[in-house]
C-alpha cells in the first residue's frame, strides 16, 4: 500500500496544537507521557478510553495460580496519569473518521491536530461456539481469576489450554501458563494426578519465534506436558473440543479467544484486508496524515511474509517512536526516530524462573531471535519491568 510520508502539516492556532491518544493500554500509556515530556505546555495532550483502570497482562498468569489473590492487586487508576501532565477522559470511542481526524466518543466530539490510536485488540468469543460458556479466558482479568478459584480445588483430571486462532497478544502466555499450571500442581503434590495439554492451530509454538519456539516445545515436553499443533478448534461442547480433524476431552478448560481489532476501528478506513491498522513499519504512519497508529491494533509484514507479534514491549517501543516524531515536528525538528523491530520478553517457567527472548524482528532475511536460559534473575527482572512502566506513568 501507499503510505502518506509527508511531514506532519498541522494547523496551529496561537501555538496550540491537541494530540489525541485513543486507548490508555501499554502503547496509549507510554506515547501521552512520552509526548508530555516532550511539549511544551502550550500543546495539549489527552488519553480517551472506556476503562478507567489499567492491567498489565503478564499479571493475570500470577492471578490465576495465586501469586496475586485478587483482581484489585493488579490494576491501577488510569486518572495516574493526569500526575504527568496528561489529561485523562473517560469515554468509549464510538466512531473514527482518519480522513478529518473526528473521533467520535459516548459523550463527546473531538477533531485534534494528532490522532493516534492505541486500541489494542478486543476478543471475538462468538467465532468459536461454546468458547463463552465453556472456558475461562485468562487473557482477561476476571476470567484469570475464575480460573484461580477452578485451579485452587483442582485435585485430579485433565486441563486444556487452548489457542482458538492467531494473531493472539503475547505468544508465549499460553505456554507460560501451562508452565505455571504444571509448577503448581507440583507443589501441591499433583501433578501426576494430573493432564495438561496444550492445543493450537499454528504448526509450532510461537512461529515468528523460529528456533525459540521449538525450545518451549521442549519445555512443554520435559514437563509432561502434551502440545498437539495444528489443531483448529471448530465448537467447544461440555468437557469437549471438537477440532477440524478429531476431538478431545477436559475437565478445565482455560482458552485464549480469537482476536480482533475493535469495532470503531474495524467500521473505519483504517484498516486493510487484515482486519488490523497497517502502518508505515519504522514511523508508525497510517495512510492518512496525521493518523498513527500503535500496539496491538496494528498490522505489521516482516521481510519474511510473518507479522511483528502483538506484545506489550513493540506497543510501548512504537509508542515512543511515533510520540518522538510527532514531538519533533509539532516543534519544527526533525523527525528522526525509527522503530528498528528490536525488542523483548520474559519466558516464565515456573520455580520462580523466568527465561529472556531478545529478538531483531525486522532482520532479513528471517527474525534474529536469541533466548536465554531460565533463571531466578530473569524472574526478577520481568517484576521490576513491569514496576518501571507502573512508576513511569501511573504512580
Amino acid at each position: 500500500m501507499a503510505y502518506d510520508f509527508y511531514s506532519l502539516v498541522i494547523t496551529v492556532l496561537n501555538g496550540l496544537s491537541e494530540v489525541l491518544v485513543l486507548g490508555a493500554g501499554f502503547g496509549g500509556l507510554a506515547a501521552a507521557v512520552e509526548l508530555r515530556r516532550l511539549l511544551p505546555q502550550e500543546h495539549s495532550v489527552t488519553v480517551v478510553d472506556r476503562r478507567d483502570m489499567f492491567s498489565m497482562g503478564f499479571m493475570n498468569l500470577w492471578l490465576m495460580v495465586g501469586e496475586k489473590s485478587m483482581p484489585r492487586e493488579c490494576l491501577f487508576p488510569v486518572k495516574g496519569v493526569e500526575k504527568r501532565g496528561v489529561r485523562f477522559i473517560n469515554e468509549e470511542i464510538v466512531e473514527i473518521d482518519p480522513a478529518s481526524r473526528k473521533v467520535v466518543t459516548s459523550g463527546n466530539v473531538y477533531t485534534p491536530d494528532v490522532v493516534v490510536v492505541a486500541l489494542g485488540a478486543e476478543y471475538a468469543f462468538d467465532a468459536v461456539p461454546g468458547f463463552r460458556e465453556h472456558a475461562h479466558n485468562f487473557y482477561d482479568l476476571m476470567g484469570a481469576y475464575a480460573a484461580q478459584n477452578m485451579l485452587k480445588d483442582f485435585t485430579h483430571g485433565h486441563i486444556a489450554i487452548l489457542i482458538a486462532k492467531p494473531p493472539y497478544k503475547c505468544p508465549p502466555a499460553p505456554y507460560e501458563a501451562a508452565l505455571l499450571i504444571d509448577s503448581y500442581m507440583r507443589r501441591r503434590g499433583l501433578r501426576d494426578k494430573v493432564e495438561i495439554d496444550v492445543y493450537t492451530p499454528e504448526p509450532q509454538p510461537m512461529p515468528a519465534a523460529g528456533p525459540v519456539g521449538k525450545r518451549v516445545e521442549q519445555f512443554l515436553t520435559e514437563r509432561g506436558i502434551r502440545f498437539h499443533p495444528r489443531k483448529q478448534v471448530k465448537q467447544i461442547m461440555d468437557r469437549r473440543l471438537v477440532f477440524e480433524d478429531d476431538e478431545a476431552e477436559f475437565d478445565l478448560l482455560l482458552g485464549v479467544p480469537p482476536h480482533r481489532a475493535p469495532k470503531p476501528v474495524r467500521e473505519s478506513p483504517l484498516v486493510d484486508e487484515t482486519g488490523w491498522i497497517p502502518v508505515n513499519p519504522q514511523t508508525m504512519e497510517t495512510r492518512f496524515r496525521n493518523v498513527y497508529a500503535i500496539g496491538d491494533v496494528t498490522s505489521v509484514k516482516l521481510p519474511n511474509g510473518m507479522f511483528l507479534p502483538k506484545a506489550g514491549v513493540f506497543a510501548e517501543a512504537m509508542a515512543l517512536v511515533a510520540a518522538r516524531r510527532i514531538a519533533a515536528t509539532l516543534q519544527n525538528k526533525p523527525a528522526e526516530e525509527l522503530f528498528n523491530g528490536v525488542g523483548y520478553c520474559f519466558f516464565e517457567v515456573g520455580e520462580g524462573q523466568a527465561g529472556k527472548i531478545v529478538a531483531n524482528f525486522f532482520a532479513d532475511p528471517a527474525p534474529s531471535i536469541m533466548f536465554e536460559p531460565p533463571s531466578p534473575r530473569y524472574r526478577d527482572e520481568k517484576v521490576e519491568f513491569g514496576n518501571v512502566r507502573l512508576s513511569n506513568w501511573l504512580l
